[in-house]
């Protein structure tokens, strides 16, 4: 078998109607991959369902991680909890844990994370990426700061998980939209934190609580020679992400694409904008 690249993508019922609109955007504008994972909770299997297909698979909690158990709700989020974890984590985190195990349950050497709220709207194909030299990284050197207080606990979080000592500051970010990782360097930093917590490394991150997946792999990548020298970072990003609250109109949807630069092939438009979905499938899928 040809080496080729997988998309996972983690997603739970509230994000069902942005995830639909992905689907439809993949099957749309993306070619050159191997196989798009949904990976959701057990909960929500059956609603996932009907969006698998040829190249599309909807994978459940249990086929990847330990069952954790709703504890309830709290203003507004879903708590799960595991004897091995002390306190409850957030739906939020178990997507991150998700994302990590679904990269090694799949079979390709590189794997793209795509959040549900991003959207293709140019054609892409991802065979070039699948067979470059080195797998691309994104970086934001000196980005984390005494400003950032949740990237500073999520960087501090990396580093002590990993056994390095605390970061100095500035630090650089590795979070971003549609993050290239590659299987066998998750499988090393991965052990490497069992190694050094001498726990299981989902039970690990979920007693810090306060971590990111993308910072861990980058922070890993960077302290390790052997996994520096097969990547290379980037400044760019595939996808053009609209972040602020202020909704979009049909007008501003066309101005925010036709803005987007050479290399950028997806739009992210953040939930909290009250931008229609109807809106942004009119634009993704003309």
């Amino acid at each position: 078998m040809t080496a080729s690249i997988s998309l996972i993508t983690p997603s739970y019922s509230g994000d069902f109607a942005s995830c639909q609109l992905l689907c439809a955007s993949i099957d749309r504008h993306v070619t050159g991959f191997d196989r798009h994972y949904l990976v959701v909770g057990d909960e929500d299997a059956s609603l996932f369902a009907p969006l698998a297909g040829p190249r599309r698979q909807v994978v459940p909690h249990s086929a990847l991680l330990p069952r954790f158990v709703s504890v309830g709700r709290w203003r507004g989020r879903r708590y799960w909890w595991r004897p091995e974890i002390g306190l409850p984590v957030y739906g939020w985190h178990l997507q991150q844990l998700r994302k990590l195990a679904m990269t090694l349950h799949q079979s390709q050497p590189r794997v793209m994370c795509i959040d549900s709220d991003n959207c293709f709207v140019r054609p892409v194909d991802f065979s070039a990426l699948a067979h470059a030299e080195k797998t691309p990284l994104f970086w934001a050197p000196n980005d984390i700061d005494e400003t950032r207080p949740a990237h500073l606990s999520w960087l501090q979080t990396a580093h002590a998980v990993l056994g390095l000592s605390q970061p100095t500051l500035p630090g650089p970010d590795y979070i971003g939209q549609m993050i290239t990782w590659e299987r066998e360097s998750v499988a090393t930093i991965l052990a490497r934190i069992e190694a050094t917590t001498g726990a299981k490394w989902w039970a690990s991150l979920c007693r810090r609580r306060q971590f990111s997946e993308y910072l861990l792999y980058g922070v890993a990548t960077a302290h390790d020679p052997a996994l520096a020298a097969r990547h290379a970072l980037t400044k760019k990003s595939l996808c053009r992400t609209h972040w602020d609250s202020t909704p979009l109109t049909r007008e501003d949807l066309g101005a925010f694409i036709a803005g987007m630069t050479e290399d950028q092939v997806a739009i992210a438009i953040q939930s909290h904008s009250g931008t229609p979905i109807e809106l942004i499938r009119a634009a993704a899928l003309a």
